[in-house]
């Protein structure tokens, strides 16, 4: 069964990635529609994160074997991330780690329903033990991709990301070879280890690398001589993420880094005691979380940028996550006491403009249905 319909989704990946993205739009407008819509929604979105996450495996599966091609017919060629070269190098060094990761993931998609459901069925002393079992347990995790990291930064998201857009993808011409790879079965490589395969376009790829070389009169063929051949190596002249080994593409901490990281990792179970113990109008939780992260932030970068100076090269994936730390403050507006002096007043008067507005009444719609997740629960703002 579970081969069938992994069969089924490669096979018609627009469509179904069609229905997911309807979906996910669906549960954008139903909080505030009828009683526990909140609830029901955010079960759709759980659920719609699990699935994305199989499916995205499924089609990279498929991409890797040839089984996919592009609207013109051609095999869809993946780009791989420097992202997704340091988090799968990572999974497949280490099965712990791989473990965790996935565990991780799933707290991180399921933790909003978990923390509804509690509410709605124990109330708000329950809650906030549950919050900190979540907390706890997020910590553990993080603390342990820390160590099996060799120190590095720990990213937001620990999973690979989506490598196909399944709205790019033509007809499916399957082959039982292609389909029992994409179902999980094992196969055996078609020629030995170092040894390659000719394309149809020409290109020679080596089987245990991967790397795609082209003849060299099929290159002057194409730049017409030697007039456009600078313009050709140039333009497949490759970036040093993309052929450097992938641990490298994450540095690791020096003692300072790690305590930034250690910081970072630690802030949100600091916050949800402080919130248990004072309460969640108390300002001092708030302001021991910010003062935490901006401590955190501080010690990474100055960590990070001392590595810069001696290799006198950057890092996109550390950009790229400093860059998502940096927008976790926006949180912060959002966070009681805050919102409930600052931030609720003026987003209930730019939701109540949008309202009498041709088009922007959605906008202010939503505004309106969201205010009361975020002022009610914990993991709408909590940026963990």
């Amino acid at each position: 069964m579970l081969q069938k319909y992994a069969r089924f989704v490669v096979n018609n990946a627009a469509q179904v990635n069609s229905i997911e993205n309807g979906l996910r739009m669906l549960t954008y407008i139903l909080p505030g529609r009828f009683a526990d819509s909140e609830l029901a929604s955010e079960a759709i979105y759980t659920l719609l994160s699990f699935v994305g996450v199989y499916h995205d495996g499924l089609l990279t599966r498929a991409a890797k074997t040839g089984l996919l091609a592009d609207k013109d017919g051609k095999p869809i060629e993946i780009e791989v991330s420097p992202f997704n070269r340091y988090q799968t190098r990572l999974s497949k060094q280490s099965d712990v780690y791989r473990i965790t990761a996935l565990m991780l993931s799933g707290l991180q998609f399921g933790e909003k329903l978990i923390e509804m459901a509690v509410v709605k069925k124990y109330g708000e002393k329950m809650r906030w033990k549950v919050v900190c079992w979540i907390e706890m347990a997020k910590v553990v995790l993080r603390l342990n991709l820390l160590q099996l990291s060799g120190r590095r930064m720990v990213t937001g998201s620990v999973i690979p990301e989506r490598l196909v857009d399944p709205a790019q993808l033509g007809p499916v011409k399957p082959t039982a070879k292609a389909a029992a790879t994409v179902c999980g079965e094992t196969e055996e490589m078609d020629g030995k280890a170092g040894s390659g395969m000719m394309q149809a376009d020409g290109v020679w790829k080596g089987e245990r690398s991967g790397l795609k070389f082209r003849a060299v009169r099929d290159i002057l063929s194409q730049t017409e001589g030697s007039a456009n051949l600078g313009t050709y190596v140039s333009a497949e002249a490759r970036h040093p993420e993309t052929v450097s080994p992938a641990l490298s593409l994450v540095r690791q901490y020096t003692a300072l880094g790690v305590t930034g990281e250690l910081l970072f990792i630690l802030r949100p179970i600091l916050y949800v005691i402080g919130i248990r113990k004072l309460g969640k109008n108390d300002w001092r939780p708030w302001a021991l979380s910010l003062l935490v992260e901006l401590a955190s932030r501080q010690m990474i970068r100055t960590d990070l940028h001392a590595a810069s100076d001696r290799e006198s090269s950057k890092r996109t994936v550390e950009k790229d996550e400093l860059s998502r730390r940096k927008w976790l403050f926006l949180y912060y507006l959002l966070r009681s006491p805050f919102f409930d002096r600052f931030t609720e007043s003026r987003m209930t008067r730019v939701a109540d403009w949008c309202s009498n507005k041709p088009l922007l009444n959605l906008v202010g719609a939503l505004i309106h249905d969201y205010l009361p997740l975020w002022q009610q629960y914990y993991f709408y703002t909590s940026a963990s």
